[in-house]
């Protein structure tokens, strides 16, 4: 039976926090915040503490899909109440996996092979971040089909593979791509530790895919529409044009804008010098003047003498650094304040100061070769995506057309 009858004290949550899983004062007191807005707004006050806490667990979701809080604060959330949890159940705190409260998820076992895959490549660092990302997702959806149809994942042959590829076809024949590739990831894992049948890599291969998808880009109007939404007299406003004009000017991808540091700006040069999280490239970026300032004026003004080291920080969450979700908020708020819209199939994100500078680039007339060298890419490949939204590029490629002539014999 659990000792706690109570929800624990803060100095008692900080001191388990602290020894199982070693968290830094400045973790603590980012923790503290969360943890003070869980008991204030979430925390029910009736029945067991159990039962208070799983209800505050319902709420934070209700609140997530109401829109009333931002994907970051849900996932910080929900991270302080299962630490709770096991205070209260174990009287310790371990870096066991938190639930995926309201999603679907395979059984104990598999779920537990899956936790093994991810953890084995970030270990090995076998890929981006990114990639292991995308490849949990995709195997969590295999493992549930594999679950529907009543089939082994470690001892599926051809015939379980191509039906889940024949299966994610009608889902997002887009993707198809990433799904054989997390399949063969997974599968070098199961045959290396699982003893999975290798026979299974044969049936693992890329169909051809009826379509790719284009999505939308920024207009030189919209991108200057967006700076004017900016309040400057604001210091939210400062580090949101800092943010935007490193966006449209660099190209960079949200999570290197987050990561970006006060060392990687090389002033006397005008460039910034990063490695590139999702692929491991270094790249050195130059920027205008106009963007220099305004990274300037946000350090100068407002950032503060924060002893981290990342350039943008937030506001008000005791100098956390800023994430990819917040950023994506922020866009989504000066959108609406400039009457900015777009169909939701143009996937409008941080992502789009991107496609917008590569696509402005191959319109300006640069080749792909420099395009990819200026975008950080790996393989010119992935930048040849960027031609398929150019227009200047595609009034190009149109064919002409043979003058028809009417059966009168007229023009």
């Amino acid at each position: 039976m659990s000792a706690y009858t109570t929800i624990p004290d803060w100095d008692t949550f900080a001191t388990h926090l602290h020894t199982g899983l070693a968290y830094t004062d400045a973790t603590l007191k980012r923790t503290r915040y969360t943890y003070n807005i869980f008991l204030r707004e979430f925390c029910g006050t009736e029945g067991c503490v159990e039962n208070r806490i799983e209800e505050g667990i319902e709420q934070i979701s209700n609140a997530y899909k109401a829109e009333k809080i931002s994907k970051d604060k849900l996932l910080r959330l929900r991270r302080v109440a299962f630490r709770l949890l096991q205070l209260i159940r174990y009287e310790k705190i371990t870096w066991d996996r938190i639930p995926l409260y309201g999603k679907k998820h395979g059984t104990e076992s598999n779920e537990t092979i899956l936790a093994s895959f991810v953890f084995s490549e970030r270990r090995g660092h076998n890929h981006a971040e990114s990639i292991i990302r995308r490849d949990e997702n995709i195997i969590r959806q295999y493992i549930l089909f594999a679950e529907s149809r009543d089939f082994n994942i470690i001892d599926a042959g051809a015939h379980e593979i191509i039906s889940f590829l024949a299966y994610m076809r009608t889902r997002r024949p887009a993707g198809l791509q990433s799904t054989a590739s997390a399949l063969k990831h997974f599968y070098l894992y199961l045959v290396e530790n699982e003893n999975s049948n290798p026979n299974v890599f044969l049936a693992i291969k890329v169909w051809n895919t009826p379509h790719t998808r284009v999505y939308g880009v920024f207009t030189k109007e919209e991108k200057q529409e967006l700076l004017d939404a900016t309040d400057s007299a604001l210091d939210t406003g400062k580090r949101d044009k800092a943010v935007l004009m490193l966006a449209i000017d660099c190209g960079l991808r949200s999570s290197d804008i987050c990561n970006l540091k006060l060392a990687d700006i090389d002033w006397r040069n005008a460039s910034i010098n990063i490695i590139q999280k999702k692929t491991g490239n270094q790249v050195n970026v130059p920027f205008s003047k106009e963007t220099g300032n305004a990274i300037a004026d946000y350090i100068l003004n407002v950032r503060g003498d924060s002893e981290l080291p990342y350039v943008f920080l937030k506001k008000s969450y005791f100098d956390s650094p800023m994430t990819s979700s917040l950023l994506c908020c922020r866009l989504k708020k000066l959108m609406e304040k400039a009457g900015i819209e777009h169909p939701a199939s143009d996937k409008i994100n941080m992502h789009t100061f991107r496609r917008s500078l590569g696509t402005a680039l191959i319109d300006s007339g640069e080749s792909v070769e420099m395009v990819a060298q200026i975008l950080g890419h790996k393989d010119k490949e992935a930048t040849k995506k960027y031609i398929s939204i150019s227009e200047k590029m595609l009034r190009a490629c149109p064919l002409s057309m043979p003058e028809i002539k009417r059966k009168d014999g007229e023009s």
